[in-house]
């Protein structure tokens, strides 16, 4: 069932404000807080009758299953990916909530607000841009900045107990000065690391549509912001949900725990020149998970007939893309600078043939 969320005021479609916390109207400016919302809530979190699915129409196509909703504004039909939760009518710009896209086994239990506003990722945008002269002029320009949007991805956070069992030997080396010689000396101990490291909030990327190794540059996020989950955040942006199931994601989330207990037992062995491990065992007990939505600022240009994507953690700000290359720029400039070289070897030759060298 798709849903809109309304201003008490006036029944203008309010929007979620990253720089307020608070939900503002489009339309009269009046604030809204949670509390003010929770009718919405409950009208999404209820809506899972046949009268709400109806207006939800799903067809099989060859690049997969799409979805088409008739806006409750405009009556425009609207056609939109099978993840989706929450997108814009692109006729008349309303925010909607798909209801049956955070319902049962798709209802995020927590997730982190966004921080940064639109204005603030196309600032950060046009910094990581500038002075980059291959960039293609329409990967530069306004209108496709403009096309920036602030997306809710789904992750799992795993938490849980890692146990380790590290055993070897450590050398510690000295150097020193004994009359013409200098002497180095090795002091060989036994070195054992065991115990238990508890691990909480590992996130791992939910969607196979948004790639894992830009999704890990751009964090950290601080999840002591971390809230119970409610429709009105979605208000304004739009949010994906699950694809990946969280058994299919706990091997990357195991793995990134292991790194984060070696990082922190290496810490500890810093004393040493070098150390041996004979023995180096990891496993995890008590695993838990929940399914969180984060939020990222994301820009997907196609150039070349190939996917670039710029993200920025809608929270801290981090950032990081893969950007397109003009490759007329780059013969361009590679003429200029193979004709300044050449005039300048022939100014050279020039000079010393006049000198009497040549």
């Amino acid at each position: 069932m798709p849903a809109t969320l309304k201003c008490k005021n006036c029944g203008g479609d309010l929007a979620f404000s990253p720089v307020l916390q608070l939900w503002k109207c489009e339309w009269c400016d009046k604030e809204h807080t949670k509390a003010d919302l929770q009718d919405f809530t409950q009208t999404v979190d209820q809506a899972q009758g046949s009268a709400g699915t109806a207006e939800l129409r799903r067809e099989q196509t060859e690049d997969g299953v799409v979805v088409t909703y008739k806006c409750s504004y405009c009556g425009a039909e609207v056609v939109t990916a099978e993840e989706t939760a929450a997108t814009f009518c692109v006729y008349c710009q309303r925010p909607v909530t798909i209801s049956s896209q955070v319902s049962g086994e798709f209802k995020p239990t927590s997730l982190l607000p966004f921080r940064f506003t639109k204005d603030n990722a196309m600032d950060h945008f046009k910094t990581l841009i500038k002075g980059k002269r291959f960039l293609p002029n329409s990967y530069k320009s306004n209108q496709n900045i403009e096309r920036i949007a602030g997306v809710y991805i789904p992750f799992w956070l795993f938490d849980g107990t890692v146990y380790f069992d590290l055993q070897g030997e450590g050398d510690i080396i000295t150097t020193s000065r004994q009359g013409d010689y200098r002497v180095t000396k090795t002091d060989t101990h036994r070195v054992v690391r065991a115990g238990q490291l508890g691990i909480k909030n590992v996130p791992v990327d939910a969607s196979a549509k948004t790639p894992d190794d830009i999704m890990d540059s751009i964090e950290p996020y601080d999840f002591s912001d971390l809230r119970p989950f409610a429709a009105p955040y979605l208000s304004g942006f739009l949010a994906e949900r699950w694809d990946v199931s969280s058994d299919d994601c706990f091997p990357r989330a195991e793995r990134r725990a292991y790194a984060s207990t070696d990082k922190k037992i290496n810490g500890s062995l810093t004393t040493y020149n070098r150390v041996r491990k004979h023995k180096d065992e990891k496993s995890t007990e008590n695993i838990g998970h929940q399914y969180s939505l984060l939020p990222v600022w994301m820009l997907h240009t196609i150039y070349g007939g190939k996917d670039y994507l710029f993200a920025m953690n809608g929270q801290t700000g981090k950032m990081l893309g893969n950007m397109p290359m003009d490759k007329g720029k780059v013969f361009r400039f590679a003429l200029i600078v193979f004709g300044i070289s050449g005039t300048l070897c022939g100014l050279a030759g020039l000079a010393l043939r006049m000198s009497g060298y040549l």
